[in-house]
């Protein structure tokens, strides 16, 4: 009990404010074993007024009037009813504690606690909806689904799970609003711009239109400080140490490295195809990714992952999915890592929830660990074998010569003045860089085999042009010139890069407000330029731009030769363009040459032309014939 009250007269014990032999009259309240009395000593009748708390108790011994606070607790005493029997006392107890301010406090917490259960979830429910799930402005667009956005309304995910890509939806949407629209994947809404002159304006104004912020929720969640994510001038100092070390001729005495690449690959092709009833290759797509795994970490970090060795070991497979290849730990690693970025493009999570369940996700975070692990071991090899007095050679040697020699002298810099790269941040670089430089190439490898297996006459052509040019399979392609006068091929994979659907576009944020075709925006924005729609929208091509026709940019003369450069953009425009478009367009054509030296690759009736949504945008159940020449 909080508070206690008993009768002090003469024949009690005296409080220690009562001396001298002088009596107490009225009552005492004992508050957490403190006695707590403010009345007369003295023999007459008294008045003794407690202290008042939340309320006052005014008890009455004598010919004095009534405290209105009392009448107020429905308790009456008075000169006939003094307040001396058990049953008051036990009535001022019961009213006190009643009364006592701090039950008061916790009943109102408990009140209070009740009420924000109820209320509080409804006040997160609109605000998410209002921040994540709601129209904007006056560009036309569907209403949102909390969690899906527009993702189910579009067809785009059903019983949560992709039924069909990101760019069927914005092609609906272009349908049915025209070429400016809003639309909500998941959390992440976009504005969609679908004309060359929207697209200029976007890529060409640097100071309004900058890094998407869709990528630090996304990218940013796996790899960090991958260049990718980062803005201002943290931006400028890691791209000061790796783009420069991402241009063409920077690899020009490396290509023998992506040609014994290829050749392993070809190899294992032929031990699993060669001379077989079935040679139907179902695993193009993973085959690639091994390929281009292996080539980007050698030719970048100059190290071997050993991904095609790996493959080789595996039994043959014939008529086996890719998914029944057995992976290297680090492939399996490499598998969840990609899948937990999947995952956080393509839920529809907010930021803060994908964040939460990534660090919860063991599998995710083991696979992790993994990954950084190898990442240490290319460090630690790299800092054994450099030699700091020489100019770096390769994006491993400028990354790590750029190590800051004292990390917290620079962590106290502005980020402004501050120079090199922390451990860190050189690992995330590393693991955002291996998955930009390999997973897209393979994907467009992926797409070139699916075009040029329905063209043999294509395949022919190119195979032409290698003969012509005295092109062999001893010939060493480090020239640049022999690889320019290969104008077909780059034809070639300049139609795949263009019919390939890789991405719905080009995401940027606004970093002021503007005005884009009348309409306005405010900064924090985001916008994209949807490359991929205008690379098929017939008003922009002379010639049917959903059939893969190479010959539309081969020649003078060539009918879409010409065409408006802001309507093909397979590597995003502008400043924040891919940093690594020179080095991937060389793997390509390289690795599209030794192709067309060792194999024919054949349609299947298998295949339906339909694609699918990964982390990128791949054709779906493809399959391939191969045969050697």
């Amino acid at each position: 009990m909080a508070v206690s009250v008993q009768q002090c007269s003469n024949n009690q014990d005296q409080p220690i404010t009562c001396q001298n032999g002088y009596g107490c009259h009225g009552y005492e309240f004992i508050q957490n074993d403190k006695t707590n009395f403010e009345g007369e000593c003295r023999n007459a009748s008294t008045v003794t007024i407690f202290p008042r708390l939340y309320f006052s108790i005014t008890l009455v011994q004598g010919d004095v009037p009534l405290s209105s606070d009392w009448n107020h607790l429905g308790f009456t005493c008075n000169k006939q009813n003094l307040c001396n029997t058990r049953q008051q006392i036990r009535t001022a107890v019961k009213l006190a504690n009643e009364y006592y301010p701090w039950e008061f406090i916790e009943r109102m917490f408990w009140s209070v606690l009740l009420s924000l259960t109820i209320i509080l979830p409804i006040v997160v429910y609109y605000y998410v909806t209002w921040k994540y799930y709601t129209l904007r402005g006056r560009v036309p667009g569907l209403q949102p689904e909390l969690k899906y956005g527009n993702l189910r309304q579009l067809g785009m995910i059903t019983n949560r799970r992709p039924t069909d890509s990101y760019v069927r939806g914005f092609e609906k949407m272009q349908k049915q609003f025209g070429d400016i629209f809003q639309i909500w994947v998941g959390s992440n809404h976009y504005y969609v711009f679908c004309r060359p002159e929207h697209a200029e304006q976007i890529h060409s104004d640097r100071h309004i239109f900058d890094r998407a912020d869709v990528r630090t929720k996304t990218f940013g969640l796996i790899a960090e400080d991958f260049l990718i994510t980062l803005a201002g001038s943290k931006y400028k100092r890691h791209a000061k140490v790796i783009i420069p070390m991402l241009r063409k001729h920077r690899f020009q005495s490396q290509i023998s490295i992506i040609i014994n690449y290829v050749d392993e690959l070809i190899e294992i092709w032929k031990d699993r195809y060669d001379k077989q009833d079935n040679s139907i290759c179902n695993s193009i797509l993973f085959d690639n990714e091994q390929l281009m795994l292996d080539t980007f970490t050698r030719l970048t970090f100059d190290y071997d992952l050993g991904s095609l060795k790996h493959l080789s070991k595996t039994k043959k497979l014939t008529n086996s999915s890719e998914d029944e290849i057995q992976s290297s730990e680090l492939g399996v690693a490499l598998t969840i890592w990609i899948g937990a970025f999947r995952r956080v493009i393509g839920n529809g999570m907010p930021t803060f929830v994908n964040d939460f369940l990534l660090k919860i996700d063991k599998k995710y975070q083991n696979a992790l660990r993994t990954l950084e692990n190898n990442a240490e071991n290319i460090i630690r090899k790299c800092q054994e074998e450099i030699d700091l007095n020489n100019r770096p050679k390769t994006l491993i040697e400028s990354l790590v010569s750029s190590l800051q020699k004292d990390e917290e002298l620079e962590r106290r810099k502005p980020e402004k003045e501050q120079t090199g790269i922390t451990k860190r941040e050189l690992v995330g670089e590393m693991l955002g860089l291996i998955l930009g430089g390999y997973e897209t190439s393979a994907t467009v490898l992926a797409w070139f085999i699916y075009c040029v297996s329905q063209k043999y006459e294509v395949q022919q052509k190119m195979k032409e042009e290698l003969k012509q040019h005295g092109i062999t399979k001893e010939t060493s392609l480090d020239n640049f010139d022999l690889l320019d006068q290969c104008e077909y091929i780059d034809c070639v994979l300049k139609e795949t890069l263009r019919l390939a659907i890789t991405s719905f576009g080009s995401p940027r944020t606004l970093l002021h407000d503007t005005i884009i075709d009348g309409f306005q925006f405010r900064k924090g924005d985001t916008v994209v330029s949807s490359f991929t729609l205008m690379q098929r929208d017939p008003r922009y091509w002379k010639l049917d731009p959903n059939q893969f026709i190479p010959e539309r940019f081969f020649g003078v003369d060539a009918p879409d030769a010409n065409h408006n450069p802001f309507v093909f953009g397979p590597f995003g425009g502008g400043h924040r363009g891919c940093v690594g478009q020179d080095l991937a367009r060389l793997e390509l054509k390289v690795i599209i040459i030794r192709y067309m030296l060792f194999v024919t690759f054949v349609n299947t009736s298998a295949n339906n032309g339909d694609h699918y949504q990964q982390a990128r945008i791949s054709p779906n159940q493809f399959t391939a014939s191969i045969k050697f020449d």
